[in-house]
């Protein structure tokens, strides 16, 4: 592929912001006014720069003049004193591009009406007095009693008040990270990998209907809803055996020279639910693919196969296929296909820091392979597209394939249902609306000034490829009776630990996001339910001051995950106003056990690696920061465990222990749905076969993450892929007659 050297990728421009009319103006500015109790304007009493003195948190000249000595001291390159003293002051719910975040965000979220009661109350005298305890309301307040009624919230008996503050936090912290003036000046983060170098991708000829008002329809062998890991290695397998296949997506394609793209763009086009759906506890945040190539478009690289003690429980349910041969087949064509290897991979400094603490520690774990093709990809922005097309997901490897055998491909089609022949069992197509780009290309125009037509497409088989968000919304959608549909929906729930590492530069946006992982704790009930370590970026909230603190020491923070395999479960839904999924999910006491199992592990971890300020994403716990500025920590010997040889880690840990990691007050996250459809021996127990084909219907099948029997344990893509590869081989061989 021909490079060009032009700097950056193409902006890709956000649609125009939705009315905030759902709010009143009192409202929108209670709303801002909780928001500086998260990120307040910090200042002095004296500052000239800060005319109203209410709207920061007003320190004496010395503690402001010693604030901004700690920030130099603990950043390894630091700005000048006045570019802090800027950053301090800066007050982000003033900030239109800030405000404009948080108007997308409320814009969208089911849990708005919620908020908006609660804003009303705030906004009197007898309500304010019991949320907050006093009589004033919190746009009356100076910014430190702002600040301390969010950190009582935090703290609050009450879940409710819990809730609200974790999710004030969140909408405040990623709006500043998105939009801040002095964020990525400070830090040096940039949305851009360095060195980035456009190339040429795969030259889409996408379908299009024509202008109309009546039901445009299109004919194939093969409809495959959905163009991600499932939906694209069946679109080339079924088109090399050569048969007519059309994929549809009702999300966009994005080529390399627009990737990746910025958070802000890329939470709206990249992703669904504007970045993160949201469980109706508000317990889980997760996060899945929305674009052309979906999940696979904005994965991390990762390539685990299936473990073989969860290939035997999943056997032993009556799905023989996953202990063999041909499950080996599919599994084995997949890793070749997407060039699974760990040969050129460079550790950045926070997967490094992982394998050396495992390593200190004696505990197992390992370089995780990535499907690049046996490229070096030092890239930590593939989560927003990859600019390189070096990782070989869907939209660069599967279906370029499928479309030189022959397969069409149609972008913003939204599939509403799956029509059935007249004895209803028998699927003959999809139904839906398709929405084109604009006369320009863009996709950020409104979609009722674009071109918009409904479009059946008739085929002899339908595959149904949507996701575990999705795939059960279509079926339910389609009529489909069976009661396990959007059951049993597995989402590898997971707690994080965030880490300072003094001043030594981690830039964890730099190299690869996931190349190393610790899974010494992968089987702790002896059933094959645990946890899995690895790294990822994110930070957390205390209080207001603290949290800018954080923010600007990110260049030098780790932060990793504890990956549950959760035994219990949840269920996708239709949301009745909206067609959209909607989640229940809550994680259970017993995965909740694991998952705190490996939250204190990753604490040792960072303790043997020098981490001078160990933060668990949990309420009611302190950091720890060792008394002796780190001198234990330093003389640490290999294969002890920290917590029987520091007195005061030990009683850190002692507290991590007990403390609650229960939802909805603790930031829980998903990037893994699966079983919503699950594979059954039977129709009483799951919805599609071991075949992929619907229980009690002809013609339709599901081949994607949601057909799990239950939770893979690793990182799902392998899986996904090589289930797609077993299941569209099926589908080819019957078109052909086998």
């Amino acid at each position: 592929m021909d490079a060009i050297d032009i700097g950056a990728p193409t902006p890709t421009p956000l649609p125009d912001a939705p009315a905030k009319d759902f709010m009143t103006d009192a409202q929108w500015e209670t709303l801002y006014a909780l928001l500086d109790g998260v990120l307040p304007c910090i200042t002095s009493t004296t500052s000239s720069d800060v005319k109203d003195k209410n709207s920061g948190i007003l320190l004496s000249d010395t503690e402001f003049e010693a604030l901004i000595d700690d920030c130099t001291a603990a950043l390894s390159n630091p700005p000048s004193r006045l570019k802090i003293k800027e950053y301090l002051e800066f007050r982000p719910s003033q900030d239109e591009n800030f405000r404009d975040d948080c108007l997308r965000s409320l814009a969208i979220v089911p849990q708005r009406n919620q908020l908006i009661k609660i804003l009303n109350l705030l906004g009197g005298h007898a309500g304010s007095m019991l949320l907050t305890g006093y009589w004033t309301p919190i746009t009356q307040q100076p910014t430190k009693v702002r600040e301390a009624i969010l950190k009582s919230w935090a703290t609050s008996r009450l879940t409710p008040l819990r809730v609200l503050a974790k999710a004030l936090a969140q909408m405040a912290q990623k709006a500043n990270a998105i939009h801040s003036p002095y964020f990525r000046e400070i830090s040096g983060y940039s949305d851009v990998p360095k060195d980035w170098k456009p190339v040429e991708g795969y030259d889409y000829n996408f379908v299009q209907a024509p202008a109309g008002t009546g039901v445009h329809e299109i004919t194939t062998d093969v409809v495959i809803v959905g163009s991600g890991c499932g939906g694209a290695v069946s679109a080339k397998n079924i088109a090399e055996a050569g048969h007519k296949v059309l994929v549809v997506d009702k999300g966009y394609h994005f080529p390399p020279s627009q990737l990746p793209m910025t958070q802000a763009s890329g939470s709206h086009h990249l992703y669904d639910a504007g970045g993160v759906f949201f469980s109706d506890s508000s317990s889980m945040g997760i996060a899945c693919g929305g674009c052309w190539g979906g999940g696979g478009t904005v994965n991390w690289s990762v390539c685990f196969r299936l473990q073989d003690y969860v290939r035997e429980e999943w056997a032993a349910a009556g799905l023989p296929l996953f202990t063999s041969s041909d499950f080996d087949d599919s599994m084995d064509r997949v890793w070749d296909f997407i060039g699974a290897s760990k040969d050129t991979i460079r550790q950045n400094p926070r997967n490094q820091a992982l394998l050396e603490g495992a390593q200190k520690l004696g505990w197992k774990g390992g370089v995780v392979e990535q499907n690049t093709g046996g490229k070096e990809h030092y890239c930590g922005q593939c989560h927003l597209g990859c600019g390189s097309a070096e990782k070989r997901g869907p939209s660069v490897a599967w279906l370029p394939a499928a479309g030189d055998a022959g397969a069409e491909f149609m972008e913003g089609f939204a599939v509403d249902r799956v029509v059935f022949a007249e004895d209803g069992v028998t699927a003959v197509g999809v139904e839906g609306t398709w929405t084109a780009r604009d006369e320009n290309g863009g996709v950020h125009a409104p979609q009722n000034t674009r071109t918009q037509r409904r479009v059946v497409i008739k085929a002899k088989k339908v595959i149904i490829s949507g996701g575990s968000m999705w795939s059960p919304v279509i079926l339910t959608k389609s009529g489909i009776k069976n009661p396990n549909v959007g059951k049993h929906l597995h989402l590898h729930p997971v707690n994080l630990v965030s880490a300072i590492f003094g001043n030594k530069d981690l830039a964890s946006w730099e190299g690869g996001i996931i190349t190393s992982y610790v899974d010494e704790f992968e089987n702790l009930d002896g059933k094959g339910h645990g946890v899995k370590l690895e790294p990822v970026v994110n930070v957390t909230w205390r209080d207001g001051i603290d949290a800018k603190l954080l923010a600007l020491k990110y260049r030098h923070i780790g932060t990793f995950i504890v990956l549950t395999r959760d035994r219990d479960t949840g269920r996708v839904y239709s949301d009745p106003r909206k067609g959209t999924p909607r989640v229940q999910y809550d994680t259970s006491d017993f995965d909740r056990e694991h998952t705190i199992e490996g939250i204190i592990a990753l604490a040792k971890i960072c303790y043997v690696t020098g981490a001078t300020e160990i933060r668990p994403h949990l309420n009611h716990l302190e950091p720890f920061v060792a008394s002796d500025g780190g001198k234990r920590q330093a003389e640490h010997q290999a294969g002890k465990d920290p917590e029987f040889t520091d007195p005061e880690f030990a009683a850190w840990i002692k507290k991590l222990r007990v403390v609650d990691n229960q939802g909805p007050t603790v930031m829980w996250m998903s990037a893994h749905q699966m079983g919503s459809c699950r594979m059954s021996a039977d129709e009483d127990t799951g919805v599609v076969d071991m075949k992929g084909k619907v229980w009690g219907a002809n013609n339709l099948y599901v081949a994607d993450a949601s057909v799990f029997p239950s939770a893979s344990g690793v990182n799902p893509m392998v899986t996904v892929m090589s289930l797609a590869d077993w299941i569209s081989r099926g589908v080819a061989s019957e078109l052909a007659g086998g």
